[in-house]
């Protein structure tokens, strides 16, 4: 029983690190544009430009990616595009409801 327990953490980073990578790839290869989503398409291209710095866009894919890691271990998931608010937070609304599903 010990052995399994520790199996299974064990592999617990390794797919977490695994499914956050997927995660932020899928992201940024899927159509669209967050900045487009949270301004509109006829922005103008100075708050456009702004909005892209503010959220690390215009940084290197590699640097976007180190930062969201950080960011994530620290529990940081950032802010929903949809609502404005904390993404852990908006998690933390749905765990009771996942859980009782899960068991």
């Amino acid at each position: 029983m010990i052995r399994l327990l520790r199996s299974r953490l064990g592999s617990l980073v390794p797919t977490l690190l695994g499914m956050a990578t997927l995660v932020f790839v899928v992201l940024h290869v899927v159509p669209g544009d967050p900045v487009d989503l949270m301004l509109g398409e006829g922005a103008a291209p100075a708050a456009r430009t702004e909005l892209r710095a503010r959220l690390g866009l215009d940084r290197p894919l590699v640097a976007q990616y180190a930062d969201w890691m950080a960011r994530a271990a620290h529990g940081d998931l950032g802010t929903s595009l949809r609502s404005g608010r904390p993404v852990a937070a908006l998690v933390a609304e749905r765990l009771p409801a996942t859980g009782a599903l899960a068991l």
